[in-house]
């Protein structure tokens, strides 16, 4: 039966040999590895990771092709299928470290970028498929016009790695933009370390949703008094006159975690 990528679902299946041997080798997958790809498809990359004798557990959210991925899949010891969400798969009940390879659909990206690195301990690197313009996002240093919260959110656990363009005709169907492979490697423990990552999150939030205002003006929405935000400078040397694509991921660090010491203090319900 020939199955129809779903546009609700972001399909396009990648089949380029060239493309999925490439993927393979710039997520260094061996037999000893344990690999999660989220939204296996049609298989055609999942056949290039089995071949590596790798552990395999597939996540797949459209019932349409599990049975199509177990009747290939099934018989092999070292594959497991899991029809599954990947942004509601609870990764927390996973045993070791895992590797993660995964073209994923463009709509929902981000938020299984933000859910993976929120349980960072499970993973070593996450190996990726994603819009061009995000993979660059992710990976762009201060001060450009890319940097911004997913930059930050990112770098801060993780070193990203841009490995290489992937062209729109590759895919069934044609998506309208180019793809890029992009490799986070976790990092075990942040360069600069946020006491509060809830509060880190917020802070930078904040300072990205008005881009072209200070960081005094867009952080004003955190509640904090004058007198905190007047301190921030001797207190960090990070002056709130500058706008948030300045700063790097340890300047964050440092304002957030500035902004926690005074939360108990005298902040106003920051949120």
């Amino acid at each position: 039966m020939h199955i129809y990528p779903k546009k609700s679902l972001g399909q396009n299946f990648l089949k380029d040999p060239h493309y999925l041997g490439k993927i393979v080798d710039a997520a260094q997958v061996g037999p000893r590895d344990q690999v999660i790809e989220i939204g296996p498809g049609l298989g055609h990359l999942t056949r290039a990771l089995a071949e590596t004798g790798c552990m395999l557990l597939l996540l797949e959210l459209d019932d349409r092709l599990i049975p199509r991925l177990r009747e290939e899949f099934g018989p092999r010891t070292t594959v497991q299928i899991v029809h599954a969400d990947a942004l509601e798969y609870d990764y927390g009940g996973l045993s070791g470290t895992w590797k993660v390879v995964a073209n994923l659909p463009y709509y929902i990206s981000t938020p299984i970028i933000q859910r993976l690195i929120a349980q960072r301990g499970r993973f070593t690197t996450l190996t990726l498929m994603l819009q061009k313009e995000v993979a660059e996002r992710i990976a762009a240093v201060p001060g450009g016009k890319e940097y911004g919260f997913l930059s930050v959110l990112v770098q801060y656990a993780a070193v990203p790695r841009l490995e290489f363009s992937v062209p729109a005709g590759a895919f069934t169907p044609r998506p309208k933009v180019d793809s890029m492979i992009l490799t986070l490697t976790m990092r075990e423990r942040p360069e600069t370390v946020a006491n509060d990552e809830a509060l880190f999150l917020r802070v930078i939030k904040a300072a990205f949703s008005q881009r072209r205002k200070t960081l005094r003006n867009s952080l004003g929405q955190l509640g904090y008094p004058g007198d905190v935000m007047n301190a921030v400078k001797d207190g960090t040397g990070i002056d709130l006159g500058r706008r948030a694509e300045t700063l790097s991921v340890a300047e964050f660090c440092r304002l957030a975690n500035f902004l926690g010491s005074k939360h108990g203090e005298n902040a106003e319900n920051p949120i």
